[in-house]
């Protein structure tokens, strides 16, 4: 015959056992509810969101064509692009959203986002040091399941928060 462990208060040792596994099994479900949630909002909702959030002076709406060139990525690959581009060549303050058409996309996009950020850090590194400064400190890169804000701005917090609340 098999005997049970017990405490010395005659509870089954198992029973808290069993109590902290469904309580761990609990904690494990709500984290993966939380994370990489897809949005079903409109790009250009967020897109006017962020864009109140900060001054978009010396930036344009850019092109497909500019997002090519800036991120070597197909702009046809995802459901949709917005880019905010420098209007000179010596300033570094950009916007880009993007609304990935799968999340498995965020990875190749996170790549090429960094790929731009450090390229950009090597050109103003020697000859820029306040364009350089805020590459280096006024940056954000969130994603947000099936979207993607890459900014450079010196108010990028506040846009940031723009496009968490309008997901």
């Amino acid at each position: 015959m098999k005997k049970k462990m017990q405490l010395s208060n005659g509870m089954s040792f198992l029973g808290p056992v069993r109590i902290g596994m469904t309580i761990l099994l609990l904690i494990f479900i709500i984290f993966l509810q939380l994370g990489d949630r897809v949005s079903a909002a409109a790009i250009e909702d967020v897109e006017a969101a962020v864009i109140a959030s900060i001054s978009v002076d010396s930036m344009e709406k850019s092109t497909d064509r500019m997002f090519k060139k800036f991120y070597g990525l197909d702009p046809a690959d995802y459901e949709a692009v917005v880019l905010y581009a420098p209007k000179t060549n010596m300033d570094v303050q950009e916007l880009l959203i993007i609304k990935l058409s799968d999340t498995s996309q965020a990875e190749a996009v996170e790549s090429a986002i960094l790929s731009r950020l450090e390229s950009q850090e090597n050109t103003f590194e020697g000859y820029a040091p306040e364009q350089y400064a805020m590459l280096e400190d006024h940056h954000v890169l969130d994603i947000r399941g099936n979207y993607v804000l890459y900014i450079v701005h010196e108010d990028a917090g506040a846009a940031d928060s723009a496009f968490k609340s309008a997901l």
